[in-house]
Parts: structure tokens; C-alpha cells; sequence
């Protein structure tokens, strides 16, 4: 199967999209802060166990597509912090 430079798993995407929906609520902003970090590690956490090594550079794609996207930018962060393990890990 072939997979083209801007393709996700039907599975990450939908969840990268909801959460992409969400906007700020009424509520508490910081709390909302508090939550889209929280989104943004869990789709950091899917990247890695989807892409592993590429992760980074399909997180980086994904903040290209969506420039204006906050949520992308913590995304590609959370990606990175991952990526600091050992070498090969």
C-alpha cells in the first residue's frame, strides 16, 4: 500500500480533527489550556506509536497544513520532547 507525504491513519486523523474542532469553551481558560495540552500529548503519544522515528516529521507536516493551528504547534512540541530519547529508541 502506498502512502502519500500528507496521508494520517483514518484513526489518528479523526481524533487529530476533533480535537482541532474544540474550541474554547466558557468555562475556565486555563483549564481549557490544561486540556488541549493534554490533547496535544495524546496525539504527540499516536504520532510516535504510528510514524516512530518519522514522527517528528509527519507532526511538522501536519503544522504546515493548519499554520494558524496553536494545537498543531503543541502537537509538533510534545513530538519533540519524545524524540529525545536514546538514539533508536
Amino acid at each position: 500500500m502506498h502512502e502519500d507525504e500528507g496521508s494520517t491513519p483514518d484513526k489518528l486523523q479523526a481524533m487529530l480533527d476533533v480535537i482541532a474542532r474544540n474550541g474554547p469553551s466558557s468555562h475556565s481558560e486555563q483549564s481549557d489550556i490544561g486540556k488541549l495540552k493534554a490533547d496535544a500529548a495524546s496525539a504527540a503519544a499516536a504520532l510516535v506509536q504510528f510514524y516512530g522515528d518519522t514522527a517528528l516529521e509527519r507532526a511538522k507536516l501536519l503544522e504546515r497544513r493548519s499554520p494558524q493551528s496553536h494545537f498543531a504547534r503543541l502537537v509538533t512540541a510534545e513530538v519533540s520532547k519524545h524524540g529525545k530519547g536514546p538514539p533508536g529508541s
